[in-house]
């Protein structure tokens, strides 16, 4: 067991088994030994405390300092900035090196980081510099990161996975400028930070962040809109095989719930929206001829998320209580079908269009719902129970308004339904009550 919580019950009933005269005083102190005390985590009740406060004080000082900064001589204006840019990273660095107010100390170092930023604009304003405004996101984003590596900090990095985000999207929307990097810093700076800190905190934000910066650096959206789309659905696909993988391996079971998390969410919308043949034409259709550079992005992703993917069934095949055993059925052959098929409607879709395309994906859609609600009821799983009876109403709610026309012909389907959703409950119950205690 784990956790202080059982501890102190372990620790209890040790005490009651001596008392008692069932175990001796040695081997209660075997027990104690051999069931030590969790090592104490971060604090992370001070953490989080101090830097929403951290960040709420940042902002009102900004919004002080913008009320009355006309007022204020320049000089004074300059050593505001940098004395309180100073005073905070100088306090907080000092505590954060004395362990018991550790927390405390990574809260200033933040509201030294927000006051960074506030700087950079207030020193641009003091001497009329016209630059262009996104770099002052880079810069605040980089000082940022280079506070989460060099402490370690993971609300640094927090704060630095949100500004490089900003930088990259102001690029993209204001100036039609792709930063390329913004996905690679993410990835290849703050990412080893998360895994090397064991920070589920970190790693969800930096998965949507990731996603996020992808699609505002890719080329020409606008002639292009099916590359969204592929690319939601290939970096959905490459989470999820990442999280087999790490399932399969060990080490960070929080990173492979949240990569199957993101994974999955992605893949259940991109599927059911590809259920309706309309949207499913609209979704691929690549109305223009594809340039070097669509080109590239596109066979990347796709490159990046069938590879991974070989490698789960590689794992499935060589070591069978690796991934197999963590997740078995018929969902692990939906994804990398599914990115088969959404392919296949960009490349032929003279071949791949209307229900061509749309009802294999919804016999896939159903194929995957079932599974679920097999497995979580075999295995008293309500998780996949629960997700497994949503996406089969899901489907039949889609189906409702645009195959079946006869009214009669949609009561037996919701009559069908029902019927499965209720026998569903009962297997559910039943494998519940066979299972054994604890």
């Amino acid at each position: 067991m784990a956790g202080k919580e059982q501890h102190r019950w372990l620790q209890g009933e040790v005490q009651a088994w001596v008392q008692e005269g069932l175990v001796s005083p040695e081997q209660a102190a075997a027990l104690r030994r051999r069931y030590p005390p969790p090592a104490e985590g971060p604090a992370w009740g001070v953490i989080i405390f101090t830097t929403i406060g951290a960040v709420i004080a940042g902002l009102g000082i900004i919004l002080l300092f913008a009320y009355n900064w006309a007022a204020i001589p320049k000089a004074a204006k300059l050593a505001l900035v940098f004395g309180a840019l100073a005073g905070a990273h100088g306090a907080g660095l000092r505590l954060f090196l004395a362990t018991p107010h550790r927390g405390l100390g990574e809260g200033l170092c933040l509201l030294g980081t927000m006051l960074f930023g506030a700087g950079l604009w207030l020193v641009a304003q003091v001497y009329h510099i016209e630059e262009h405004y996104p770099t002052a996101f880079l810069a605040w984003g980089l000082g940022a990161a280079a506070l989460a590596l060099a402490l370690p900090s993971i609300p640094q990095a927090l704060l630095a996975t949100v500004l490089l985000s900003i930088w990259c999207g102001t690029e993209r929307v204001g100036f039609d400028t792709p930063r390329y990097l913004a996905p690679l810093v993410l990835a290849a700076v703050l990412g080893p930070l998360a895994w090397r800190r064991r920070s589920p905190v970190l790693l969800a934000a930096l998965i949507p962040a990731f996603t996020l910066t992808t699609i505002f650096v890719l080329p020409e959206v606008d002639r292009h809109p099916w590359l969204i789309f592929t690319t939601v659905l290939n970096l959905g696909a490459l989470w999820i095989a990442l999280g087999f993988l790490l399932r399969a391996r060990g080490g960070f079971p929080a990173a492979a719930r949240l990569f199957g998390f993101y994974g999955w969410s992605s893949v259940y919308l991109a599927l059911y929206l590809l259920c309706f043949p309309e949207l499913a034409r609209h979704l691929l259709h690549a109305s223009e001829a594809m340039t070097g550079a669509v080109l590239a992005f596109w066979l990347a992703q796709l490159a990046a998320a069938l590879s991974a993917w070989a490698l789960v069934f590689h794992e499935r095949a060589v070591r069978r209580r690796g991934v197999a055993a963590a997740d078995p059925g018929f969902e692990i052959y939906t994804v990398p079908l599914l990115v088969i098929l959404a392919t296949a409607g960009v490349l032929l879709p003279q071949h791949f269009n209307g229900w061509t395309l749309s009802g294999p994906c919804n016999l896939v859609f159903l194929g995957l719902a079932a599974s679920l609600m097999l497995r979580g009821c075999r295995h008293t799983l309500l998780s996949q129970v629960v997700i497994g009876s949503l996406l089969l109403v899901a489907l039949c709610i889609a189906r409702y308004f645009d195959l079946f026309e006869s009214l009669w012909v949609r009561g037996l389907i919701f009559l069908a339904v029902g019927g499965v959703l209720f026998a569903e409950g009962f297997l559910y119950a039943k494998h519940r009550r066979s299972k054994p205690a604890g």
